[in-house]
């Protein structure tokens, strides 16, 4: 692993370009559509009890390959 040596008076994040990318895109999404996240945590609460169907089913019943 390399070290790499900053002075900065600001803390500074160093992340991986990759999530960095990736948390840029969710930013624009969900700014894009602020009722988004409450969705999302409305369905996160849904799977967490339960209410979901596997993909092997789901692919069954819409024929989907």
């Amino acid at each position: 692993m390399n070290t790499i040596t900053i002075k900065s008076e600001k803390p500074i994040v160093a992340i991986p370009l990759e999530d960095y990318e990736s948390m840029k895109e969710t930013i624009e999404l969900l700014s894009a559509n602020p009722g988004l996240a409450d969705e999302l945590r409305k369905e996160r609460r849904k799977i967490k009890k339960g209410h979901f169907i596997a993909l092997s089913d789901f692919k069954k019943k819409y024929g989907v390959k």
